[in-house]
């Protein structure tokens, strides 16, 4: 993989084994109570709103007093999510210092890859572009600027939680669950997935979440030039089991098995090759790890 100019961004690293996944079976259920829960706290009114800190100050406050307290490589909970959603959704580009680019979207994205996105080494990924706002142990804090067409390619986060909010822009997000939990036997072997959403979302839109047992694996395509607001809570490390692992749809399982309707067979691979990052400017106030380096 290529990743310019980056410390230590969060996902782009190297490849082990997917942390274990389960309790499927109230999953829907759960999923739906955490949309509610968090539509109902992005319409409570941010605390902090006067005090002169900027809307990214407040933000990076909010994580940094919430998990900031989490012990080391907990995941971030619902309740914590629900906590800093508010904040997160008020978020505009302007914030952070980010003029979108004004060029029209081309229709012709959806065209080259229609629903199922750009399949492996089918066409190359234009670069994207990482700006970090703050790295810690705890969680970082940083945005993802995609070019149109470009692509976060199928991974996941294992015993994490992720936050993201889409700033401006079109973008195509799939995510899955695993059917069963991973043993060592499942390693480098298809595994069966079960498709959590496909679907388009436009900017403004309230911020996306996943969770260690939810929605773990996703991909990200923007139709139009797009850029997400990224809070990962515990972020990758490589050492401690929060690896990022990519995938691949495979036609069939292990033994030759199809897959069922909205069901897939994933296979890991390497990163692709032609998956690339370039570190950008943060233009915006800076908080966090970015305020102490000057």
């Amino acid at each position: 993989r290529r990743v310019a100019g980056f410390g230590a961004p969060g996902m782009l690293r190297g490849v082990v084994s997917a942390a274990s996944l389960a309790r499927r079976t109230t999953a829907v259920g759960a999923r739906e109570a955490r949309q509610v829960h968090a539509m109902a706290c992005a319409r409570g009114p941010a605390s902090g709103v006067g005090d002169g800190a900027s809307a990214v100050e407040r933000l990076f406050d909010r994580c940094q007093e919430v998990l900031g307290a989490l012990p080391n490589g907990t995941a971030a909970t619902v309740a914590d999510v629900s906590v800093i959603v508010p904040l997160m959704d008020r978020i505009t580009p302007a914030d952070l210092g980010i003029v979108p680019p004004t060029r029209a979207a081309n229709p012709l994205a959806l065209r080259l890859f229609g629903r199922s996105g750009p399949g492996p080494g089918a066409l190359r990924y234009p670069p994207l572009e990482y700006l970090k706002l703050h790295d810690c142990a705890a969680f970082t804090m940083g945005v993802f600027r995609f070019p149109e067409n470009g692509t976060i390619p199928l991974h996941d986060h294992p015993g994490m939680t992720v936050v993201s909010k889409l700033l401006y822009g079109r973008v195509r997000v799939l995510s899955y669950d695993w059917a069963e939990a991973e043993s060592p036997s499942t390693t480098r072997v298809p595994r069966l997935a079960r498709l959590v959403a496909d679907r388009i979302i436009q900017a403004p839109i309230q911020p996306l979440s996943l969770y260690p047992d939810d929605a773990n694996v996703h991909m990200f395509h923007a139709l139009t030039p797009a850029a997400l607001l990224d809070v990962l809570a515990p972020p990758y490390a490589v050492g401690e089991g929060r690896d990022c692992h990519y995938f691949a749809k495979v036609p069939r399982g292990p033994n030759g098995e199809a897959c069922g309707e909205n069901e897939a067979w994933l296979l890991e691979t390497e990163c692709p090759e032609s998956f690339e990052v370039n570190r950008g400017t943060y233009l915006g106030p800076k908080v966090g790890s970015e305020a102490e380096a000057g």
